[in-house]
């Protein structure tokens, strides 16, 4: 079941994102507890946030957090983080939740879903397979500054 993230799944969130980052096959040795912490409750506080975690027999197995923004062409979510247990990698709840999150947002006249990932990731191949398109006009620029 998908349903809107509350203010008590903030713990659990954080379960979830390290243990989803730190298993196979991303293996994500450097995130701790804080720095998971720090980052999600970032992503909570971003205007027009919009956060949902999906439930198995009571138990949360996955959440999608993103922002809602109005463009041009209509309202459009931003997803920022989608975190999958480990215990259920490749078990088609990624695809599950991705699907009942794009009809939630249907339902709030949203026009589009937007997302940014590494082609080198697993997530890329995951996306494109759940009908996501690579916009090649677009380009995400990064300068490291040496800190």
């Amino acid at each position: 079941m998908l349903i809107m993230y509350k203010e008590s799944d903030l713990d659990e969130c954080v379960r979830i994102y390290i243990d989803a980052f730190t298993a196979p096959p991303l293996n994500y040795d450097f995130l701790t507890e804080k720095t998971a912490r720090r980052y999600i409750s970032d992503l909570i506080k971003t205007p027009g946030f919009m956060g949902y975690t999906y439930w198995i027999d009571g138990e949360m197995a996955a959440f999608c957090f993103g922002k809602l923004d109005n463009y041009f062409e209509g309202a459009v979510y931003e997803v920022d983080e989608l975190a999958v247990a480990s215990a259920y990698h490749r078990s088609g709840i990624g695809s599950t939740v991705m699907n009942l999150l794009e009809t939630k947002l249907a339902g709030y006249n949203v026009s589009a879903v937007s997302l940014q990932t590494s082609k080198h990731l697993p997530a890329f191949g995951f996306y494109l397979k759940n009908g996501y398109e690579e916009i090649k006009e677009n380009v995400t620029l990064l300068k490291w500054l040496g800190n």
